[in-house]
């Protein structure tokens, strides 16, 4: 199929299951989850059908941010999916599903020619990268969390009765999640940037520094976040303004240069 059409379809699975769970979001049934299941599967397994068509080519691996960012993107979806077969997600599904066919249409726009003719890393680079993929992935659906939490909380202090009928998990069940995955992903975000030290021979160099130097203030606020929940009781709008401006200054360190370069610049 082409590659086109395939990503299209894909989006369209997702603005499906957006809109089925958009529309149920106050229901006090909420929405179908064998339905919600069914639309999410078709549309994850299509984005990575695209995945694998995008990166894998007849040149070499395709590692263009475009790509990077659809995979970071899959790899969230299927996660928040997971946890909502257990844990209501209610807000958060939209969110990822909106975002996922967003994201796959803007990739027909996006510029697809970093291509690496042998991927050869050595064990500790593939160790700081996988680590780094998957502190990000956490703490970005932490974020999520943390958007959630803050709704929540304002609607019950707003004494809007309908959020306590509603489908809508309970608060205390979404803060304990949130700092669950906080604390989790600054952990795994500590393993990436020790690793980093260890394996990149100069994380200041010219080409690293703006990552390095934006991941450690990263770093340092959700330790922030993570120690002042635990040990002083924060919560509440300021851990999520720090949460989200931790998100925020992560996600400029892993994708702000390449973003500038390929798709502004159009260097390749």
């Amino acid at each position: 199929m082409n590659l086109i059409v395939l990503t299209v379809i894909a989006s369209l699975f997702y603005s499906f299951s957006t809109f089925h769970v958009v529309t149920k979001l106050f229901d006090k049934r909420g929405p179908n989850q064998k339905k919600t299941l069914l639309l999410s599967t078709v549309a994850i397994l299509l984005h990575l059908a695209v995945l694998v068509n995008s990166i894998f080519t007849d040149s070499g691996q395709d590692l263009s941010f475009a790509n990077v960012a659809l995979l970071i993107c899959w790899l969230i979806v299927v996660s928040v999916t997971t946890v909502s077969l257990r844990f209501p997600a209610t807000l958060l599904l939209p969110v990822v599903y909106g975002f996922a066919a967003i994201l796959l249409i803007a990739s027909l726009f996006i510029p697809h020619h970093v291509i690496l003719q042998s991927v050869n890393f050595e064990l500790g680079l593939v160790s700081h990268i996988s680590l780094a993929f998957m502190a990000y992935c956490v703490l970005i659906i932490a974020t999520l969390y943390a958007i959630q939490f803050y709704f929540i909380n304002r609607r019950l202090k707003q004494k809007d009765m309908s959020i306590v009928t509603s489908h809508l998990p309970p608060l205390m069940l979404v803060e304990r999640q949130l700092f669950h995955l906080v604390s989790m992903g600054t952990l795994l975000l500590t393993f990436a940037l020790a690793s980093g030290f260890i394996f990149i021979d100069d994380v200041f160099a010219k080409g690293y520094v703006h990552k390095t130097v934006l991941s450690l203030f990263a770093w340092v606020l959700f330790v922030a976040v993570a120690w002042g929940h635990k040990y002083r009781g924060w919560r509440g709008k300021s851990s999520v303004i720090t949460t989200i401006c931790a998100a925020t200054l992560l996600t400029l360190a892993y994708f702000g240069s390449r973003f500038v370069q390929e798709v502004i610049l159009g260097k390749f």
